[in-house]
């Protein structure tokens, strides 16, 4: 075991414990920039106006039913520091097993979102939209939708999200 990683507080983790995140489901996730940076654009008039960055992102996001075929994409919006979207696994990958640490499983939703964000930054590194800095936060939010009363929720709070840019628990002032 290497001696730094002794020294390191556990993290907690917020995933169901004992869920197969291969599994059919809808899901709602919410990506943040690293330290909640405003780097994909800014909100004018409740209307998202990407840079070339949060273009880049939102292209990215759009792609994925074509590299993740049993995945389908609802609502998602795009905002100045984070990212809110609703997909669906519509079929198990191959092999049931459990995500772990350092061991992905091939199309569950933390694969997903990890090759999302590392597609992301690549690809900003390579066009030079992107320093050596970490793009996201290590981390980012889901729930799994369990209702259709659940699903209207999040589908009305997503697409009202930049209309209500300022009350938004990601909101950073840019002065």
């Amino acid at each position: 075991m290497n001696s730094g990683h002794r020294n390191r507080p556990e993290r907690r983790s917020f995933r169901l414990r004992h869920y197969d995140y291969r599994a059919p489901a809808v899901c709602f996730v919410t990506l943040c920039t690293a330290n909640r940076r405003c780097l994909f654009g800014n909100i004018r008039n409740g209307q998202m106006q990407p840079r070339e960055l949060g273009r880049l992102v939102q292209t990215t996001w759009g792609e994925m039913p074509r590299h993740a075929m049993h995945v389908l994409l609802h609502g998602w919006v795009l905002m100045p520091n984070h990212l809110h979207g609703v997909l669906q696994i519509v079929e198990p990958a191959a092999q049931p097993t459990r995500e772990a640490f350092g061991l992905p499983v091939a199309g569950s939703l933390p694969t997903l979102v990890r090759s999302f964000k590392a597609a992301v930054t690549r690809t900003a590194r390579t066009q030079g939209l992107l320093g050596s800095e970490p793009l996201w936060q290590p981390r980012y939010y889901e729930h799994l939708v369990r209702s259709e009363e659940d699903y209207r929720r999040i589908a009305e709070y997503v697409a009202d999200n930049p209309r209500r840019w300022a009350e938004d628990r990601f909101h950073v002032a840019v002065g």
